[in-house]
């Protein structure tokens, strides 16, 4: 009979449990290095995008492009696309991983409820499906799309500001793996970055905006100020203003130059010109018709305004195309000079390059004339 040892037995079995403690705090331990290291890892990314936010207020695709690599990364995704929403549409903003978007960035897509972005959008929350597969009867837009390229999880998070869908980022996995509380979470995070972003670039456009508006009002004010007292200095002599008119409609449309005609008869003959214009402008004058921009301005007593005179056939504009072909000019804008409805001369205006006028230019050009 074999001879027990009941005090070894007993010591060993002390060892055991004295181990066990130390393994589940191991265990323990490692799991809150884990947890540290991904929030540290997720603190950053955040911390990435707001410092670009800060720094591209112009670039916006930049910030988009680091959302979609970072929510990829982060959330263990195959890849994250973000999209903008364009009428009934969604374009794609940006893309990041290894499974292929049709169409590439820029391309739009109608969407509805048929599809998880679709869904996340109309719904204004966040849409998670375990098994797209599964669920192929609720999204049938994604049959064709999603679960032709092998999508099985999809996760879809709208970009809201005030309520209104700007548009979504959309995570996805080729086999059945939900996403976490604690991706979902980080997804809407990134979300609420982007809405940022865009409100910071939106903001800083208008901004731009209104300084142009006002610099061009500054400026306009100035050269009409700048002309109301050269009338007043020369109250004889019509040259020196017509002079200044024609050297500021010039510069504040942006043009290659600007001529003024008077009618002398049945021709228009220039009298004051700032830029090349003069050149070709004929010393017989031109013929009061409809057969070039400045006779038609007076003909019909409105403003002509060709985009490309290149374009226009010599049938439209026989002389018009003879003067178009020898000073190579492309967007004529003629302005009537009206004294109580009758036209007695012309402010003529162009550019080398198709360029059209804008409202505000032939505005000024019409207080200019």
């Amino acid at each position: 009979m074999p001879t027990k040892h009941p005090k070894k037995l007993k010591s060993k079995k002390k060892a055991l449990t004295s181990t066990a403690p130390s393994s589940r705090l191991a265990r323990e331990n490692k799991a809150l290095k884990l947890e540290l290291a991904e929030a540290r890892e997720q603190q950053t990314a955040t911390s990435e995008i707001l410092r670009m936010i800060a720094r591209a207020r112009t670039d916006l695709q930049a910030v988009m492009d680091t959302i979609a690599e970072n929510a990829a990364r982060l959330c263990d995704a195959d890849d994250a696309l973000v999209h903008r929403v364009e009428d009934d549409a969604l374009q794609l903003v940006s893309h990041f991983g290894s499974i292929p978007s049709v169409g590439g960035p820029g391309r739009s897509v109608v969407f509805g409820e048929g599809s998880v972005p679709g869904r996340a959008i109309i719904d204004r929350q966040t849409i998670h499906v375990h098994d797209l597969q599964a669920a192929a009867a609720e999204f049938p837009g994604s049959v064709t799309r999603g679960i032709r390229l092998g999508i099985r999880t999809a996760l879809a998070t709208p970009l809201m500001r005030d309520g209104v869908p700007l548009g979504v980022i959309h995570i996805r996995r080729t086999e059945v793996r939900p996403f976490t509380e604690k991706q979902i979470k980080l997804l809407e995070t990134f979300a609420d970055q982007a809405v940022i972003a865009i409100e910071n670039v939106r903001l800083f456009q208008e901004l731009q905006v209104r300084n142009r508006d006002l610099t061009e009002a500054l400026e306009q004010q100035t050269a009409t100020s700048e002309i109301l007292g050269v009338i007043a200095s020369s109250p004889t002599d019509l040259q020196p203003v017509l002079n200044a008119i024609a050297e500021n409609a010039t510069r504040l449309c942006d043009a290659k130059d600007v001529s003024i005609g008077l009618v002398e008869g049945d021709v228009l003959k220039v009298v004051a010109s700032y830029g090349m214009m003069a050149r070709w402008w004929p010393d017989e004058g031109v013929p009061i018709n409809r057969g070039s921009v400045t006779g038609r301005t007076i003909v019909d007593r409105q403003p002509i305004h060709v985009h490309d005179l290149a374009s226009e056939s010599d049938e439209e504009f026989p002389l018009g195309k003879i003067y178009q072909k020898r000073g190579g000019h492309r967007t004529n804008l003629g302005i009537p000079l009206l004294r109580e409805g009758v036209p007695i001369g012309v402010i003529a205006i162009r550019r080398m390059e198709v360029r059209p006028f804008t409202d505000k230019q032939i505005a000024l050009l019409k207080t200019f004339a």
